[in-house]
């Protein structure tokens, strides 16, 4: 299982190759995306409806309820981008991403928690979900959200997990070695509001391509 957010890692969706080399980094991206063997897309899949908020578990689903929001901007950190496709995808409370035996695409390697928004004219999106927890195994990884970004002139490429402020395994020593693509912290502060709902913030500027 690759510790996404941790390694440093080169996608190329076209080819269906993924190198991934086991270390602290920086995240190099190599965009071209397909869907084609490419097992950590998922923009492509959004439905044709997508709005700009979406409820991802289904009814009944454990665990404590997170609203997760947020902002899109363009690279210059001010003008809301709208249309842009977020796509995310966790685990559920066992650390383990659920599936109901019928998945199709990449539903078969992200579970059945996931889900699409598209940015509206204020650049807005928001996702209700449950909180997820961490792998059973690769101890060291905190609990996380993963995070793909699409959008006219921007091809699907991944941020760097979103994480809690409140996980002890998020230290210093990650922090310190981990390159935040996104703009912001991909570390999250929670806070419970009415009916001790989980509510968090993350905001995202778009990878700036003139840079590469």
């Amino acid at each position: 299982m690759v510790l996404w957010g941790l390694l440093t890692v080169n996608h190329s969706c076209s080819q269906g190759n993924t190198n991934q080399t086991n270390a602290l980094g920086q995240i190099a991206l190599q965009i071209n995306s397909t869907q084609d063997s490419c097992n950590w897309c998922g923009t492509s899949e959004a439905p044709k409806d997508v709005s700009w908020r979406t409820v991802i578990p289904p009814k009944g689903e454990p665990g404590e309820k997170l609203i997760i929001s947020g902002i899109v901007f363009y690279p210059d950190g001010t003008t809301p981008a709208k249309g842009i496709i977020v796509y995310v995808h966790h685990t559920n409370i066992e650390g383990v991403y659920p599936k109901n035996g019928n998945e199709k695409g990449n539903e078969k390697y992200h579970g059945y928690l996931r889900g699409w928004m598209k940015t509206d004219s204020l650049g807005k999106y928001e996702f209700e979900t449950i909180r997820p927890s961490p792998y059973q195994t690769h101890g060291g990884e905190p609990a996380h959200i993963h995070y793909n970004i699409e959008g006219p002139e921007y091809p699907e490429y991944w941020l760097t997990a979103l994480w809690f402020d409140d996980d002890p395994r998020v230290t210093e020593e990650l922090l310190s070695n981990v390159q935040r693509n996104g703009g912001y912290s991909n570390v999250v502060t929670l806070t419970k509001g009415e009916h001790q709902v989980l509510r968090g913030t993350r905001n995202i500027i778009l990878k700036n391509y003139n840079d590469d």
